[in-house]
């Protein structure tokens, strides 16, 4: 008899709390999308949290509005994308999603260096070491979010590449592939390394290097925030005799010609705000790949694994913070020179070191970021221009101070490479700019710890 006593009140307050949370819960009467002219609806449907006739707790339809509104955004398929509301009493809501569709055919032209970076190219200034050409991209072909690139590459060095990106191949909108083929030559090759700057070997009258290769890769994403990747490739890389017998272990054993295939499989989780610019949210990104499958008679043996993480958030009204960390280690039964890579190469530097490269076959990286917006992203209205996909542009300009930490382990080529061993610390000043078309560029005052110092302009991403 107690215990029916002691049932009675606990069933009466869970049909309570089950009734005053079913009053609390908000329909979602219609969900439409209005600009996407050329993207299909399917495609804006899959990066939406909630559907239409679901129900929700009213507490979560602000967090899933801005959650679906960054998730679309992050297709970087639109200029501009608005979430607008209308509720029916207090129990139903309707939401309109507006996009303005970008331009997605693209050629670009384009004039780069042949250095790492702006600073390294201005310790000489040679302006024969240039490369020019075009990128022709047709983002959104047939609306589905797929792909089409073509780069063309000429001048000091050449390129020419093709590649497909396809993301949804079934009708769950999970499975995907991308196909990348390409050539490449030029007339120069770093072939080793003398206090942590490159030694390269020139000859301006033919080609001293040339590369074949071609990848396909299956995708995976089984959810809106995580994606995986199995990408196969092969390569074919010579190089001139000349420069296998100054450096033996450019390809390894004095080879001059490898071929060789490589695995990698890629995860990445992220869920940011804006994915090319993030200031809220994190990412997480594991890669393990090999190198040389013994398919083929090649050298080439080395697998790496690496792991990224990076975190992002909003501090106080226009204050922001973050910090990333990146730890690679690979293995040491002797790397090819032309495979191994440490500190100093595309994203992965410590500021104030830019102008050099430290070698090695583990590192660990700590990126940090206290951000302020001076002019917090908005709309610039270019009156002279009548196409919406071009006369509104988003614009916003952060003041960052940063500060880097970085340490390299080198088991074979430590004579050239003094850094590696060393705790590297750098950081300092700088100004993003962040605008349309997912460009961003940061200009950086920066000091590392032997105080040496100077201005270095970036293109790639942040942290």
């Amino acid at each position: 008899m107690s215990r029916i006593l002691f049932r009675f009140p606990f069933l009466i307050l869970l049909l309570t709390s089950l009734a005053v949370s079913a009053q609390d819960d908000v329909l979602i009467g219609s969900l439409t999308f209005e600009g996407n002219k050329i993207t299909r609806e399917r495609i804006l449907l899959r990066e939406m949290t909630f559907r239409e006739g679901q129900t929700m707790a009213r507490s979560k339809v602000n967090y899933n509005l801005e959650r679906s509104k960054g998730n679309i955004w992050n297709l970087e398929l639109f200029n501009f994308v608005e979430i607008d509301t209308c509720w029916i009493g207090r129990k139903e809501i309707h939401v309109v999603v507006r996009v303005t569709e970008r331009w997605y055919v693209w050629p670009i032209p384009f004039v780069e260096f042949a250095d790492r970076n702006l600073r390294e190219w201005w310790e000489d200034k040679r302006w024969d070491r240039l490369d020019y050409g075009t990128l022709v991209k047709w983002s959104n072909f047939r609306g589905r979010r797929e792909e089409l690139t073509l780069h063309l590459r000429f001048g000091f060095n050449n390129q020419y590449e093709l590649r497909y990106r396809i993301p949804y191949l079934d009708h769950a909108q999970k499975w995907g592939i991308e196909f990348q083929g390409g050539f490449r030559q030029g007339h120069e090759v770093a072939y080793a390394t003398e206090g942590n700057k490159r030694v390269f070997y020139k000859n301006p009258n033919r080609y001293i290097r040339k590369e074949a290769f071609g990848t396909i890769t299956p995708t995976w994403r089984p959810n809106l925030y995580n994606v995986h990747k199995l990408e196969v490739g092969y390569t074919h890389f010579w190089i001139l005799d000349s420069v296998a017998k100054l450096q033996p272990e450019y390809f390894g054993a004095g080879e001059h010609l490898v071929k060789y295939f490589s695995i990698e499989y890629d995860v990445k989780r992220e869920v940011t705000d804006y994915s090319d610019y993030p200031l809220k949210g994190y990412r997480f990104e594991l890669t393990l790949r090999k190198d040389g499958l013994r398919i083929l008679d090649s050298p080439v043996d080395i697998w790496s694994l690496e792991v990224e993480f990076a975190k992002y958030w909003q501090l106080h009204k226009r204050w922001y913070f973050a910090h990333g960390q990146k730890i690679k280690v690979s293995s040491t039964n002797g790397q090819a020179y032309s495979l191994q890579r440490g500190l100093g190469y595309d994203r992965d530097f410590v500021r104030g070191y830019e102008l050099y490269v430290i070698d090695g076959q583990h590192y660990g990286l700590l990126k940090t970021a206290l951000k302020f917006a001076l002019l917090p992203m908005r709309k610039v209205k270019l009156k002279f221009l009548k196409s919406e996909k071009f006369n509104t542009l988003p614009l916003a300009f952060y003041i960052n101070l940063n500060f880097d930490m970085g340490y390299v382990i080198d088991n074979q080529y430590q004579t050239g490479n003094p850094l590696a061993g060393q705790l590297l610390l750098g950081g300092g000043l700088g100004l993003d700019i962040v605008t349309f078309y997912d460009i961003s560029w940061r200009a950086e005052y920066s000091m590392n710890k032997a105080l040496e110092h100077g201005f270095f302009v970036h293109f790639t991403k942040h942290i």
